[in-house]
């Protein structure tokens, strides 16, 4: 939850902070920081639900790996780019 709320945050001061610019890069930005925030806030719930689900999927329980678990990680890594480059 915090690396969304983080997102969430970020993305929406930078879209504010790009739509005052006035200038069209300016506005392509907000844009784009506009669509982070609505796919962060979509990807919430989903990962969530993975998340709840993927021990299930282990090939045994020495072995936490399956596609979910890889899915959920992936995820998990892009947020945080996301939330660092912001």
């Amino acid at each position: 939850r915090p690396l969304f709320q983080s997102l969430q945050t970020l993305a929406d001061d930078n879209a504010s902070f790009f739509q005052r610019s006035g200038t069209e890069v300016g506005r392509r930005f907000a844009a784009a920081f506009a669509a982070l925030r609505e796919h962060g806030r979509r990807l919430e719930p989903a990962l969530r639900h993975f998340a709840r689900l993927y021990h299930r999927f282990d090939l045994d329980e020495a072995t936490p790996g399956n596609g979910y678990r890889s899915l959920v990680q992936t995820a998990r890594c892009c947020l945080a780019h996301a939330v660092h480059k912001s």
